[in-house]
């Protein structure tokens, strides 16, 4: 029982940071289209200070679920495509160092290449968590517990689809956040730029589907096709209306932009249930939830720690939110 507690819990953080830290990488890859001014870019800064740092604890406890929780997860998985992880770490650090230093010197070209670092750094956590997403949804080369690396494994057609979904989802749901939590100029732009983006992302994440569908090794992965095709259908739904719902204001259009981005996260998870990774070998090599788990003894003992600690964290972030709901301008404050 505790192994499934624990792997719903991993999905809900993975969800939880896609769509919270999304919208700082959505910003990031669009927010110097969108900031033509001082005070725009001042503006979109404002926008996602408050709540940078808080996201991203979102994926540094569920990478603590998956590293305690699931050894055998992370030997696959982790060790598998240590490429796209280090990609990823290594993004992620250089836009903590650019998000730090922009603010910190004055205006010019050193100003504008810490904000070109942002972008970039954000540009390529988009395409590697899209790329890793489609490459985990299909059937790897699993081999006693161990994924070999081979260029097939990422350069497949749902992988590299994958990644520009990604980038176009989470540009979406950066638009549409700033449409709804900035006012002036930026969030006028940003409204405009998800309605254009918004059919761009549902094609992209259609033309994803039929890949799945169409690809042997992807489909083989798949082993409850139906519930993965209703949450693909509702992202899809999700994509065309978050756009009309921020033209009329409200986070209502966050929230639904929100349920696209963290659709991955739940359909690799229904589509592999009751398995963790599937393997392209044969059924017998795959890793089940149960059998990539700690041992049972440690989840019942750690697992209520968890469980309690897991509510506070959604507390603490509910009442961040609550205090920076006002919308940011050019004179709001800017945290990084």
């Amino acid at each position: 029982m505790w192994h499934n507690i624990w792997y719903a819990l991993l999905g809900v953080l993975l969800a939880g940071y896609l769509v919270l830290d999304g919208i700082t990488i959505g910003t990031g890859v669009i927010g110097r289209f969108l900031a033509r001014t001082d005070a725009d870019r001042h503006t979109v800064a404002a926008a996602t200070g408050p709540f940078f740092l808080g996201n991203e604890v979102w994926l540094v406890a569920a990478a603590g679920i998956t590293l305690g929780g699931f050894p055998g997860l992370e030997s696959t998985v982790f060790s598998g495509m240590y490429p796209l992880i280090v990609l990823a770490v290594a993004a992620l650090l250089l836009r903590e160092a650019a998000m730090q230093f922009r603010r910190r010197v004055a205006p010019g070209r050193w100003r504008r290449g810490w904000e070109g670092a942002v972008q970039l750094a954000c540009l390529v956590l988009a395409v590697t968590w899209g790329a890793l997403g489609g490459a985990v949804l299909g059937a790897l080369p699993v081999k006693d517990g161990h994924l070999p690396l081979t260029a097939g494994v990422l350069l497949r057609p749902v992988p590299l689809l994958s990644a520009l979904t990604a980038v176009a989802v989470l540009a979406l749901h950066g638009a549409v956040f700033l449409a709804v939590r900035t006012e002036g100029p930026v969030a006028s732009r940003a409204k405009e730029l998800s309605a254009r983006l918004a059919p761009v992302a549902a094609g992209l994440g259609l033309l994803t589907a039929a890949a799945v569908a169409l690809d042997t090794n992807s489909r083989d992965g798949v082993l409850n096709p139906v519930p993965a095709v209703l949450i693909t259908v509702l992202a899809l739904a999700a994509l065309l209306l978050a756009p009309r719902l921020a033209a009329r204001g409200g986070w209502a259009a966050w929230s639904v932009s929100g349920l696209a981005a963290l659709a991955p996260v739940a359909v690799i998870g229904v589509a592999h249930f009751p398995q963790a990774v599937v393997s392209s070998v044969s059924g017998a090599q795959n890793i089940s939830v149960a059998h990539a788990a700690a041992d049972p003894s440690t989840l019942s003992v750690v697992g209520p720690v968890v469980l309690l600690v897991f509510p506070v964290l959604l507390a603490f972030q509910a009442m961040q939110w609550w205090a920076f709901r006002a919308k940011a301008d050019e004179r709001s404050p800017v945290y990084f």
